[in-house]
């Protein structure tokens, strides 16, 4: 149930919170009914929620059959993969770090070691990198990356379903955290970068 106030912006978030747990799947179509009836709305602001999520790219409307996750596809992956480096990239540059920031991070590293599952690993890697870019000042950069990686969560499912594909994956972070201590910056961004990458080499 959610609060009959501010509709759509609600029911967007309750859609990504969905889609971030896995609830909702690529190529399976949205049913605005199903929506209104569980979250007790009607579906006027589940249509405007999905329009908006239509417009950053995360779901399609496909003429008479509704709204769906689109298809994941290798092309797809490189565009998204390739600005979510450069954004968080030129975020990192650009960003002082505390010590409080720093120990957000090696806790958010914590929490990824010790997931149990791929939905887990996957919501505790995006957090670390949310944690990474906390501090930059530019808040249209970081709205634009969580849309990025909100799709990008889809093809983290197929890659972080298998162990020996995120192994390495708490140790690139640790090294992102001591080059950050060391206040080398593009060292950072370059394990960054071999740390998103290496999922396009999956494809």
């Amino acid at each position: 149930m959610i609060e009959k106030i501010n509709f759509r912006d609600q029911v967007k978030e309750l859609l990504l919170k969905k889609m971030r747990q896995g609830i909702i799947n690529p190529e399976k179509s949205i049913s605005l009914a199903s929506l209104a009836r569980e979250l007790d709305v009607s579906v006027t602001p589940i249509r405007e929620a999905l329009t908006q999520l239509q417009t950053s790219g995360i779901v399609e409307a496909i003429p008479n059959r509704g709204f769906f996750i689109p298809e994941l596809n290798s092309s797809e992956a490189e565009n998204l993969y390739e600005l979510v480096v450069s954004l968080e990239s030129l975020a990192i540059r650009n960003s002082s770090f505390s010590d409080k920031i720093i120990k957000k991070l090696e806790a958010s590293n914590r929490v990824f070691k010790n997931a149990k599952d791929e939905i887990q690993r996957i919501n505790a890697d995006i957090d670390f990198h949310n944690v990474l870019t906390s501090n930059y000042k530019n808040p249209m950069a970081l709205k634009i990356l969580a849309d990025l990686k909100t799709r990008i969560f889809f093809y983290e499912v197929e890659f972080m379903s298998k162990i020996e594909n995120y192994s390495n994956s708490d140790t690139e972070h640790e090294q992102i955290i001591d080059h950050i201590k060391n206040n080398n910056l593009e060292k950072a961004c370059e394990v960054l970068k071999d740390n998103w990458i290496k999922v396009l080499k999956l494809q």
